[in-house]
């Protein structure tokens, strides 16, 4: 029976390993790093509108 037990107790273990393994937010992840170079994903240009939003910003907040 002790032996029945513990292979319970590792196959939850196991179990437990395997599905905290499979978090979607880890998906599609760089997992080689070059150093110097920027390998995440490419953001969209911002548009006029938000980059005078970003100037007003800067300006409140005393940056030259």
């Amino acid at each position: 029976m002790p032996h029945k037990r513990w292979a319970l107790f590792l196959a939850v273990i196991i179990a437990g390993f395997l599905v905290s393994a499979c978090d979607e937010a880890e998906q599609d992840r760089v997992l080689r790093y070059e150093k110097g170079t920027y390998l995440g994903p490419f953001e969209s240009p911002l548009d006029n509108e938000q980059l005078n939003e970003l100037r007003q910003r800067a300006k409140r907040q005393g940056a030259n």
